[in-house]
């Protein structure tokens, strides 16, 4: 169970790689300082937080991290580091495997349900999960993890920005389970209603059911009495939404997701 549970953590995260780094990025004369400002920013508010900053650069593929107190609590230093990837993985190796497939997971809904909506509706969302983390003595420590994406008025998604702040356990200090949060209404989506969210359509989802167990495209045209030309538009629609090239990796890609 363990070894299954870890490969979906994987697919999750490859196919979260591959839709942020296959964007459309805009053309922006003004990106240099554009990032400059917001390393500012995360470096003045993980100052005041303790935290864990990391600003990503989904285009260059870098990271910025900025390591507060919370960093000396999980074993780790007190640093800014520049990270030649868009993963933080010297802290992600910390969290607990189910909470990180559970991150991937509400993440790539989150990337999902921001490219939905109009790009002048993008702003002020937020997706938070609660994380378990422990140190190489054994520690167990429960982190809110917040990632927001900081140049939306570009068009694109190509800066985001992971908090990790330490849970206090007290009563009434806690973080939400996995939840995306609009910050100017008020609006609340939880990973399992997250209509807007959704990766394939009901049809899509009944088709990579059946080639999960073993259908090919002729036999499911004649058990939902469409054209086998219906179902090959409908595999390709599946291939593209999940960034696959075959059907084995879109149903490992679909299971990991849930969706099937």
């Amino acid at each position: 169970m363990a070894t299954n549970n870890h490969t979906g953590m994987d697919d999750l995260r490859k196919v979260l790689d591959r839709k942020l780094s296959s964007q459309s990025f805009a053309t922006n004369l003004d990106q240099a300082s554009s990032l400059d400002q917001a390393k500012q920013i995360t470096r003045f508010y993980n100052g005041i937080e303790g935290g864990i900053s990391v600003l990503s650069d989904m285009k260059a593929r870098k990271s910025y991290a900025y390591y507060g107190v919370l960093a000396v609590k999980l074993g780790l230093q007190e640093k800014e580091v520049i990270i030649n990837s868009i993963w933080e993985d010297e802290l992600l190796s910390l969290v607990h495997n189910d909470d990180l497939k559970k991150k991937y997971s509400l993440e790539l809904r989150f990337f999902q349900f921001l490219n939905s909506l109009n790009k002048e509706d993008r702003p002020g969302y937020e997706a938070i999960t609660k994380l378990r983390a422990t140190n190489s003595g054994g520690e167990l420590f429960f982190l809110k993890h917040r990632i927001i994406y900081i140049n939306l008025e570009d068009g694109d998604m190509s800066l985001s920005l992971c908090q990790y702040n330490l849970i206090i356990e007290h009563p009434g200090f806690d973080a939400p389970d996995g939840i995306i949060h609009n910050t100017r209404t008020g609006e609340v989506i939880g990973m399992a209603d997250a209509d807007a969210a959704e990766i394939l359509s009901s049809r899509e989802r009944e088709i990579i059911g059946l080639i999960k167990r073993g259908n090919r495209s002729k036999d499911i045209a004649f058990k939902l009495g469409v054209s086998i030309h219906t179902v090959n538009r409908h595999r390709q629609n599946i291939f593209a939404k999940l960034n696959v090239t075959n059907a084995m990796e879109a149903c490992r890609i679909a299971e990991a997701l849930g969706v099937v």
